[in-house]
């Protein structure tokens, strides 16, 4: 049986019960994603300004890109 590999994302999103008005606040979160869904809950990191949240999903887009490239 062949195991398919999940498609890893990263979504930047309003963390709940927050306004998300003004991206200087610690209003967002960035969640990892396999197939669209998030499978664990520690692959969440909120509290995040916006810009804190856009280089956290760069790093680990960067990463990923990285071992992806590594595993071929």
């Amino acid at each position: 049986m062949i195991e398919e590999t999940p498609n890893v994302s990263y979504e930047i999103r309003v963390s709940a019960g927050r306004s998300g008005s003004d991206p200087n606040q610690p209003d967002w979160e960035v969640a990892e994603l396999e197939n669209g869904v998030v499978i664990d809950n520690a692959d969440i990191y909120d509290n995040l300004t916006y810009a804190e949240a856009q280089q956290i999903a760069g790093m680990w887009t960067k990463k990923k890109e990285e071992a992806e490239g590594a595993a071929e």
